[in-house]
């Protein structure tokens, strides 16, 4: 009986995360694709005062379909006109899909890599913040704010009964939405866990506003259910440090295997859509567990009612939820992958730390330099920021620093990584290329240890390197997966390897 249940999880693992992988991949191309030649020129012709305000409001357009082709189909001709309409109307759609998506990029990367743009007197939620350098992260929620609001209202309208075309051009904006929405939520939600980055100088109450509506509004469009990430990364994974006790540890699986990873990925999905095992956690008590139960059932009875009622936004949001939940378990890959079996709950030995190629110089030579980024001349040094292609925008490539420093806010990291870097890595943490990060996942399944070796940085002989690595992605000895144990025999292998070279369809080339 229980090898029978523990091939039924594997099976449903392959059926539910397979699936989401190839998604997330797809999607992750139709976002790249708002990069190419086109977007210079949409910046260009659009000015960004402008198109701050107009382009959120693109996605209304998807409420044209039912009427156009209606009244078409009236005049002469009519049956020609109409799907010389809907043809019209799945183009506009198309342009306008990607003016929006440039537009959002055009505001994520403002705040990232050029806040000197913005006013010195700015206050992108309503009041001064609480720090100059925060207003970098206040934008980005106020613009998913802007965003996500006519999406979300759009999408609560439009479904089945609107017209297959209502169906189609929402999804364009939502699919659009979600890419970089997920990553920019992550920034400024995370560094609001930690260091209060919505803060606002005297009005308390706005900076509560505008955590709850990151919790109940924009947090469940793009897979967040409220109330669980802060939880379960507070009082979960950050005593636990992705050690064998957290809820979303890969130690008891084989990191070098996709079959075992579709086993992970359906875990994660069955604890974030139910959030039982954050709820019920030993450190979760008080009002923190009242504030997850009743955010979870909110998301459900609201989510469950747009179901019923045929609204595309109810299908949306579960779908959401399972692309984010399948994205956290390939981030657990990439921050906790390597962890070291004898000391698994440190987090030296249990997180990664990726730098650019201009830090790791300076870190091997023992004297790292400080560089202000061209452009900020003038700039307060609270909102220095990294030049675009090295760090990330906010630093949190420095993984193992934030957990070595929960608290410290993101402006003290280049010299945190100062001072702790040289000593990292003579005590042997594990110390990755920036530039190996995108590849680092599917390298593990594909197993190109050559590859990944040469993405190493921790000191040791050359010939130690790929053992080091097959030894560190090896699961946790006493913590296996029962289930993921069930894949080792030739027909896991031979599944492995065909679901390997079916995510190789769609995986960007190295």
């Amino acid at each position: 009986m229980k090898k029978a249940a523990g091939f039924t999880a594997v099976c449903a693992g392959v059926l539910v995360s397979f699936p989401l992988l190839i998604l997330i991949e797809l999607i992750g191309r139709y976002d790249r694709f708002s990069y190419g030649r086109h977007a210079p020129l949409i910046r260009k012709v659009l000015p960004w005062r402008t198109t701050g305000r107009l382009a959120p409001l693109l996605p209304l357009c998807a409420l044209l379909p039912p009427y156009v082709p209606h009244g078409a189909e009236g005049l002469p001709g009519g049956g020609v006109l109409r799907w010389a309409a809907v043809a019209a109307l799945a183009g506009t759609a198309l342009g306008l899909a990607e003016v929006y998506s440039v537009c959002l990029h055009r505001e994520a990367y403002i705040a990232a890599f050029e806040p000197w743009s913005l006013p010195a007197d700015y206050r992108p939620l309503g009041a001064p913040p609480e720090r100059f350098a925060d207003r970098r992260l206040q934008h980005l929620a106020r613009v998913q704010f802007l965003y996500c609001v006519p999406l979300v209202g759009t999408a609560a309208v439009v479904g089945p009964r609107t017209g297959w075309l209502s169906d189609v051009v929402i999804l364009l904006f939502l699919v659009k939405y979600l890419a970089p929405a997920w990553i920019d939520f992550e920034a400024y939600y995370h560094w609001d866990m930690h260091c209060q980055v919505l803060g606002l100088r005297g009005r308390p109450w706005l900076s509560t506003v505008w955590r709850a509506l990151s919790d109940c509004v924009m947090g469940p469009v793009i897979g967040a259910l409220p109330r669980f990430y802060a939880t379960e990364h507070l009082v979960v994974h950050h005593p636990e440090n992705a050690g064998p006790d957290d809820i979303h540890s890969p130690l008891p699986y084989d990191r070098t295997r996709i079959l075992e990873f579709c086993l992970f990925g359906l875990k994660t999905c069955l604890i974030l859509l139910t959030s039982g095992t954050v709820a019920f956690h030993r450190r979760c008590r008080g009002s923190r567990r009242v504030l997850l139960v009743l955010g979870i059932t909110g998301f459900w009875a609201v989510t469950g009612y747009l179901i019923a009622a045929d609204r595309l936004l109810g299908y949306w949001l579960v779908g959401a939820a399972l692309y984010r939940a399948v994205n956290t378990a390939k981030a657990q890959y990439v921050w906790h992958g390597l962890s070291d079996p004898d000391n698994p709950r440190h987090p030296k030995a249990s997180t990664i730390l990726w730098l650019p190629r201009e830090h790791l110089v300076a870190a091997l030579d023992r004297e790292p330099p400080h560089r202000e980024p061209p452009g900020a001349e003038g700039v307060p040094h609270s909102t220095e920021v990294p030049e675009f292609g090295t760090d990330w925008a906010f630093y949190d490539n420095y993984h193992l620093i934030h957990h070595l420093h929960p608290r410290a806010h993101f402006t003290a990291y280049p010299e945190l990584l100062r001072r702790s870097v040289p000593g990292l890595l003579d005590w042997g943490c594990v110390v990755m290329r920036l530039s190996a990060y995108e590849s680092f996942v599917l390298d593990c399944w594909t197993g190109d240890f050559e590859r990944l070796a040469r993405g190493l940085v921790t000191p040791m002989d050359e010939d130690r390197r790929v053992p080091f690595l097959r030894e560190r992605l090896a699961p946790l000895p006493g913590h296996r997966s029962y289930s993921a144990a069930l894949c080792e025999g030739r027909v896991g292998r031979a599944v492995d390897a065909a679901l390997v070279r079916g995510l190789r369809l769609v995986a960007p080339s190295p």
